[in-house]
């Protein structure tokens, strides 16, 4: 039996190069199909998919998304303690990402809650660099077993959302490694994570599509990371920056990194061949190691409402729950009270919050029901 053989990287042009270093629309990786490199769908985590049924436009519309199950958001998982229940959430996942043949995961979000008006706090781990690692990594473990790739993110310092483009994020040395990077760390060290994202925010001044430093000479030199390195959405800020600054692939589409940029940069040496080809050597390493090449990304066997995940995400629901206990009388309740009156947006059908971390679930219950 003849071994299979890949696409190879002498064997493409420069806009072929470009094509594959860049996504052709928010939710599909662009692929080479003339040198038998497809296309991958991608979809927005980290608490369930959120697929647009316009996703052949490219478009997120989030009214019209495939429903999904929504598990508990990651304060919710981090509060369960329990890395092996995380585990089944990662397999769950995965087996709805498959269902719907999508191949990569936007999940999850390790940034430290650092900022309580942060807008995406609800997709975050916590305030403890150990517990989000772990966290973290146990998720990545479960939904790789299951042949989906995970894309841990936003690398680095992600504490905020307003003016998330321009607001650096000002952190020392020992800080950045002590609390900030132990969850990227350990997704890429310990959990052998398919993909990191940039985040939008530069951090120290420099955006992270531009800072080699961190994305190469730390992630991939010293913590060994050889799987893609990709750019949030529209968080790549020039060509030749990214092309150097060890940027791997431009989402959601070709702004900079394209041929039409490229070649007058190779031509007067501000980036050279080698630098670009190391890009899609990362990229079709990962896709031929997730066997992407080998197999199609679906299971017709999978059910659209698959009950494994319904019991995953009730039991990691429970598991989540943190009971006071009011000894002494510490909490403002006496013995005599009886009835709680739960009041506000939240006493309602409030599943998940808005953003990539939107769900649309198959049905929700309220804490009256």
């Amino acid at each position: 039996m003849s071994e299979k053989t890949y696409p190879s990287i002498n064997d493409l042009t420069l806009e072929e190069k470009a094509s594959l270093t860049s996504g052709g629309d928010a939710w599909h990786l662009q692929g080479v199909e003339a040198k038998g490199i497809p296309g991958y769908m991608i979809t927005d985590g980290p608490h369930g998919l959120r697929k647009s049924n316009s996703a052949t436009t490219g478009e997120v519309d989030l009214n019209n998304c495939v429903p999904a199950t929504c598990f508990p958001p990651a304060a919710g998982l981090s509060s369960s303690w329990n890395p092996e229940l995380i585990y089944r959430v990662g397999e769950a996942m995965a087996e709805e990402c498959i269902q719907e043949k999508v191949a990569v995961i936007l999940g999850p979000g390790v940034n430290i809650k650092r900022n309580p008006l942060c807008g995406r706090n609800f997709e975050y781990y916590g305030e403890d660099p150990y517990l989000a690692a772990e966290t973290a990594a146990a998720y990545i473990e479960g939904m790789q077993a299951e042949g989906v790739m995970a894309c841990v993110k936003h690398f680095v310092g992600n504490n905020q959302e307003w003016n998330r483009h321009h607001v650096s994020s000002d952190i020392d040395e020992r800080t950045l490694h002590e609390i900030y990077l132990p969850a990227f760390r350990k997704a890429v060290t310990g959990a052998k994570v398919g993909a990191v994202m940039s985040s939008y925010n530069p951090l120290n001044c420099v955006h992270m599509t531009e800072n080699r430093p961190l994305t190469v000479g730390l992630l991939r030199e010293k913590w060994g990371f050889d799987g893609i390195f990709m750019s949030d959405w529209n968080a790549t800020y020039s060509a030749v920056g990214a092309a150097n600054g060890g940027l791997d692939l431009e989402m959601p589409r070709a702004r900079f990194m394209n041929a039409e940029n490229l070649r007058p940069a190779l031509e007067n040496g501000l980036v050279t061949e080698a630098t670009v080809d190391e890009k899609c050597r990362h990229i079709l390493q990962t896709l031929i190691a997730f066997g992407f090449l080998d197999r199609e990304q679906t299971d017709a066997k999978i059910k659209e409402r698959n009950p494994f995940s319904d019991q995953v995400a009730l039991e990691v629901a429970r598991g989540g729950i943190v009971l006071l206990k009011n000894e002494g009388g510490m909490l403002p309740f006496s013995s005599k009270v009886r009835d709680v009156v739960v009041m506000g947006p939240n006493a309602g059908r409030v599943p998940t919050g808005g953003g990539a971390g939107f769900v649309h679930p198959f049905s929700t219950v309220s804490v009256g029901e």
